[in-house]
């Protein structure tokens, strides 16, 4: 993966509690509360030393990690350690922040279960990689979310149901969150965004594969602080450079520095969109109120359900509401011409000047103040779309964490 860093994801719902003696040591940890990769850290700021934390877990429960800072590395801080050790549960990790860059003392500490020793001053990095580590190694990598944006027929407006829940997710909700497709040329994702293509999707997926992050970085492109995007193109439009192992290889690789990918399936060949859908977090089935598009839809959502087991986490849109009014299948009686027992999700207005005025200008349709008629309906599937879950995959084998080891020794 060409050197990945592991810690640049969406770290797990955990909890770190500091105490820190320094100002300037303080201020590295507080910059990390305003850090992306920190969005689902709480974290508790103590301008004190393992006195206070000793008080302190002695009446409440400790947290996954504890970082102290300290003046004095000696025999009586080493005390301080057990007494520290005896207030915590045995899953507690600690990382110690002192003033000494010695090999012997580091080696002591991380051989007691101490999980770190930064030497003072520690740079932002350091803290933010230390701590990284730690939460990976006690709940598992980060489970990024990819959300499939499939239509049910041509002409229904999944890619413009795919780029307005990516602006949700990003904007309204401020997770960083990747928008593509992957149908090369054919794909229209980066219109509306006022992009051209970064690459071809044949070199995306050969980079994806094998290249560096760097060649990765230089493929994407920012559309607002939050949200990004990979637009393809370039390849004839009347070739196929799609296969869907080397598109799931490159699917992957952007998930592992984007906690939610959303991708619009809508151009992609069939293998491909099952192979996504299979993958997917959730996906959303976008269709308009006519018969036609309908029973595709029931079609497919019935496909969906072989493939899932269920449709628990599919999201019917139902999009261009009003457009032929007179020859649409009302909204009461779409459940039932579905047949499945789901219901719309979503319906969106006919709007078509928004549309094309984003196009017109290569201007998010999130940045139109009169959108809010089709962007609101999308902000619950947005939510649900972003609940990134944890999964714990990490074996720590035989290593004892710090208040274990102390714990035992102290029993001895």
């Amino acid at each position: 993966m060409g050197g990945e860093d592991i810690t640049s994801i969406l770290l797990p719902p955990s909890h770190v509690d500091f105490y820190l003696l320094d100002e300037s040591t303080a201020a590295l940890a507080q910059k990390l509360t305003e850090d992306w990769r920190f969005a689902r850290v709480g974290m508790k700021i103590e301008r004190a030393g393992i006195d206070a934390a000793i008080n302190h877990y002695g009446e409440t429960a400790a947290p996954e990690l504890v970082v102290i800072e300290t003046n004095d590395i000696g025999e009586a801080f080493i005390e301080q350690l057990g007494g520290l050790a005896s207030v915590c549960a045995e899953g507690t990790d600690a990382v110690i922040i002192g003033p000494s860059n010695d090999v012997h003392l580091y080696r002591s500490l991380v051989g007691m279960g101490v999980r770190d020793y930064l030497v003072r001053p520690v740079s932002e990095e350091d803290m933010a990689k230390v701590i990284a580590r730690t939460l990976i190694d006690k709940r598992g990598l980060s489970g990024s979310r990819l959300v499939a944006v499939m239509g049910s027929k041509g002409g229904v407006g999944a890619t413009s149901v795919a780029q307005i829940l990516a602006w949700n997710i990003a904007e309204a909700l401020k997770q960083k969150t990747m928008l593509m497709d992957v149908a090369g040329s054919v794909g229209s994702i980066g219109i509306a965004h006022g992009l051209e293509p970064s690459t071809t999707l044949i070199e995306a997926v050969r980079l994806g594969g094998a290249g560096t992050d760097d060649d990765m970085n230089r493929i994407y492109q920012s559309v607002s602080e939050y949200l990004f995007a990979l637009v393809c193109g370039g390849e004839p439009i009347l070739m196929d450079p799609s296969d869907p192992d080397d598109i799931e290889t490159l699917v992957s690789r952007v998930m592992l520095k984007f906690p939610v990918v959303v991708v619009d399936l809508s151009h992609a060949t069939r293998p491909v969109q099952k192979r996504l859908m299979e993958r997917a977090a959730r996906i959303v089935m976008v269709t308009t109120p006519t018969l036609s598009a309908l029973r595709n839809a029931r079609t497919l959502l019935n496909e969906i359900k072989t493939l899932k087991a269920h449709l628990k986490e599919t999201d019917l849109v139902v999009n261009m509401r009003g457009m032929t009014s007179s020859e649409e299948v009302p909204a009461r009686e779409i459940k039932d011409a579905l047949g499945l027992g789901i219901e719309p999700s979503a319906t969106l207005p006919y709007m078509p000047k928004i549309f094309a005025i984003s196009e017109a200008t290569g201007k998010s349709v999130g940045q139109n103040k009169n959108a809010g008629c089709v962007m609101e309906p999308l902000m619950k599937i947005a939510e649900k779309a972003s609940a990134i879950e944890c999964k714990g995959i990490v074996d720590k084998g035989e290593k004892d964490t710090l208040m274990s080891f102390i714990k035992k020794t102290l029993g001895k």
